[in-house]
C-alpha cells in the first residue's frame, strides 16, 4: 500500500542532567502506553448519537476524541507505574505531535471527500499504517482481522426473539447500542491492542481508530438487523464487509 506524508523524527537525545535520566527517557521502538488506560480516556461513557452519515461522523469523532485526549487529566496516566515517568512524558509529547499530524490528514480528507461506504477505510487505514505500524502491512492486516474476529463473537450475542413485535426488537437493538456497545468496544480493543505491538507515539490514534472501527462494524450489523425487520435506517454509510486486509 502506498502511504503518503510520512513523518520523520529527530532522534538526537535530549540532554538530561544524568545518565540515569537519559536511560529512562530514551525512546523505545514500541509504545509503553497501556491501551486500557487510553481507551477509557477516549471513550469514558458512550458514543455520541449518530446524525446521518456514519462514515463521515466516525472520522470526525476519531479526530475529536484523539485530540481531546491530550487535554488534562487524561494524558497524565497512560502507564501502570511511575517508574519511567520521563519516558512516559516523552511519549506523551511524541503522541501529541503524531496525533495532530494524523488528525490534520483525516480532517483534510473529510472536508474534501464525498461521502461513500468505504470512506473510513480509505482515509483512516493508511494513517493507521503510517502512525502505528510504520508501513508493516502484514502486521496491520492481522490487527484489523483480529478486531473483526473478536467483535464478531460479540455481535453473535445480539439475538432477537422471533416472537417479539417489531418495536420490541428495535428496542433491544438500541439497548445494546446504548449500554453494551461501548464496554464491548473497549474490551475488544484492549485485548487486540494488547496482543499487537504499536509503535512509540502511535497508541492514541490506534485506540481511537479501534473504537471507531468497531462502532462501524456494529452499524453494519445493526443495518442488516433493521432491514430484516423491515425497518429503513435513518443513517447511511455502514461499513462494507471487508474494508481492508
Amino acid at each position: 500500500m502506498a502511504v503518503h506524508g510520512k513523518i520523520e523524527y529527530n532522534e538526537t537525545p535530549v540532554p538530561y542532567t544524568s545518565k540515569c535520566q537519559r536511560m529512562l527517557a530514551e525512546k523505545t521502538q514500541h509504545s509503553i502506553f497501556l491501551p486500557e488506560f487510553v481507551l477509557a480516556a477516549l471513550l469514558p461513557e458512550g458514543y455520541p448519537q449518530w446524525k446521518r452519515c456514519v462514515q463521515v461522523e466516525s472520522l470526525q469523532w476519531l479526530v475529536q476524541c484523539t485530540q481531546q485526549f491530550f487535554e488534562p487529566p487524561q494524558r497524565s496516566g497512560c502507564i501502570l507505574h511511575a517508574d519511567n515517568q520521563l519516558l512516559h512524558e516523552r511519549e506523551v509529547g511524541d503522541s501529541k505531535h503524531l496525533t495532530d499530524w494524523a488528525c490534520s490528514l483525516v480532517h483534510t480528507r473529510v472536508c474534501t471527500a464525498q461521502s461513500r461506504d468505504t470512506l473510513f477505510g480509505e482515509v483512516a487505514v493508511p494513517v493507521l499504517l503510517n502512525v502505528a505500524f510504520r508501513g508493516a502491512d502484514d502486521d496491520m492486516a492481522h490487527f484489523l482481522q483480529s478486531l473483526r474476529d473478536e467483535f464478531a463473537l460479540i455481535l453473535k450475542t445480539v439475538e432477537l426473539n422471533p416472537n417479539w413485535f417489531k418495536h420490541e426488537a428495535v428496542k433491544a437493538i438500541n439497548s445494546f447500542e446504548n449500554t453494551k456497545l461501548p464496554r464491548s468496544a473497549r474490551s475488544v480493543s484492549a485485548r487486540v491492542l494488547g496482543r499487537h505491538t504499536i509503535l512509540f507515539g502511535g497508541m492514541v490514534y490506534a485506540c481511537g481508530f479501534s473504537l471507531a472501527f468497531l462502532r462501524l462494524m456494529w452499524m453494519d450489523h445493526k443495518t442488516l438487523m433493521l432491514m430484516n425487520l423491515g425497518v429503513v435506517p435513518a443513517f447511511r454509510g455502514a461499513m462494507p464487509r471487508a474494508p481492508h486486509g
